[in-house]
């Protein structure tokens, strides 16, 4: 390389091209994974202290430490480790059949890790059967309500329509199946004094008609809800894949919109145009955002990590404190109302809803406890819609009948999914 490039080299490192966190997230993933096989487990330890770091304190990794600490003889911080996870609520693995926690099983700790772990495996349950949804195959993704009309709206993925119910069970749809350039739809959000209903739909191959040449497009929906006209459609530009899946309103009539691939989306009503809000780099896969009572922040979870708070006034943004033992990922719907917080984690073994308590200044979560969880017919559960004091929340909606190649497992059937209602706070 010739001395005037290396100086431009030079000066490029100097002005700030810095990793994302998901860009780390890669690379300490596969040095991890890399070390871990080979059994150089101080290395290893290493790049899962990074991840764990990344990710936010994901459980996941909190169990994988725990292993490595075993491995290398570190019988109390292996045990730290371990009484983590079991305060989790979490039960993808069973320390007790792992023979890495060979050496550790006889201590009086573990057998409080062992009892606890028995614990988070009974069923937790508050909840009341709402209604059934009238077909089997929808893959129910989000609800919305209309005080106005009393009716709710849920989306469908594979069948690529919404449905209007009213509280009896009568159905109707909204939106019909097989309308031209409407994929997959995704979040719903009612705006009662403007009469709207938001939506978002993605071109996915979990729904009927899929065309891979409309691959990661995706669009916002503005559609009235007294006569059911589309009143007009947000396409994002086409040279990168996108797709918009949920989504929350301000009182003003704001909508902000995540992007699976990275980005979170605001539509000012003023403006009446869809642009960035946070680009990527900040976010993997941002979820369902929540305004803060006073809508000065928006709350984002990521699927991989936790959730973010993010300044509206400044676009600056930082993770949500919370107690160690508290893994935030894999979270798909998120509800706030004052300092009450509701997840919706499916993407966690067991799936369930957790509820939180944030502090005065919705900066750090205080107290959190699991309030649905292994009980038959909760699947996987998606999305919900507040009303008053009470969490409306799509059950058994479908996804886990899905591979990843977007086809019907083999040999899987769907049940009709659910809507259930239990108390936001306590």
């Amino acid at each position: 390389m010739r001395p005037l490039a290396i100086l431009i080299a030079a000066c490029v490192c100097c002005l700030g091209f810095e990793q994302t966190w998901i860009e780390q997230y890669a690379q300490e993933s596969a040095a991890a994974g890399k070390t871990c096989s080979a059994k150089d487990y101080g290395s290893c330890r290493d790049h899962l202290l990074r991840l764990v770091e990344l990710l936010d304190g994901r459980t996941d990794i909190v169990y994988r430490l725990a292993k490595v600490e075993a491995s290398l003889g570190n019988q109390k911080a292996a045990l730290d480790r371990l009484s983590t996870f079991s305060k989790s609520g979490l039960t993808f693995v069973d320390p007790v059949s792992d023979p890495d926690f060979a050496t550790l099983k006889s201590s009086d700790e573990f057998k409080v890790i062992a009892a606890r772990l028995k614990t988070v495996r009974e069923p937790v349950s508050g909840n009341k059967l709402f209604l059934t949804l009238p077909e089997k195959e929808l893959i129910a993704e989000d609800i919305a309500y209309d005080p106005v009309s009393d009716r709710f709206f849920v989306s469908s993925v594979r069948h690529r329509k919404i449905l209007a119910l009213r509280r009896g069970g009568k159905t109707m749809e909204f939106v019909k199946e097989g309308q031209p350039n409407i994929w997959a739809i995704l979040a719903l959000r009612v705006d009662p004094k403007r009469r709207v209903l938001w939506a978002t739909t993605a071109s996915m191959p979990e729904a009927l008609g899929y065309n891979a040449s409309d691959d990661g497009r995706s669009s916002l929906l503005k559609y009235s809800l007294d006569d059911r006209k589309l009143l007009k459609r947000y396409d994002l530009d086409i040279d990168t894949k996108h797709a918009l899946g949920d989504l929350t309103i301000s009182t003003a009539g704001d909508v902000y919109v995540s992007d699976g691939y990275g980005a979170v989306y605001v539509l000012d009503h003023k403006k009446d145009a869809i642009e960035i809000l946070i680009g990527k780099g900040t976010f993997r896969s941002p979820q369902t955002p929540a305004l803060s009572p006073d809508e000065r922040r928006l709350f984002v979870p990521d699927y991989s990590r936790g959730i973010s708070v993010i300044d509206l006034a400044t676009k600056q943004s930082k993770l949500l404190e919370h107690p160690q033992e508290l893994s935030l990922g894999g979270i798909d719907g998120l509800y706030l109302k004052d300092r009450t917080m509701i997840a919706i984690q499916n993407g966690t073994d067991p799936p369930r809803l957790v509820r939180m308590t944030l502090d005065d200044s919705l900066s750090r979560i205080v107290d959190w406890k699991t309030i649905e969880s292994n009980w038959d017919g909760l699947g996987q559960p998606t999305h919900g819609v507040l009303i008053g004091n009470t969490l409306y929340f799509i059950a058994d909606s479908g996804w886990d009948r899905m591979g990843d190649n977007g086809a019907v497992k083999p040999g899987a059937t769907f049940e009709s999914p659910t809507i259930r209602s239990r108390p936001f706070a306590p």
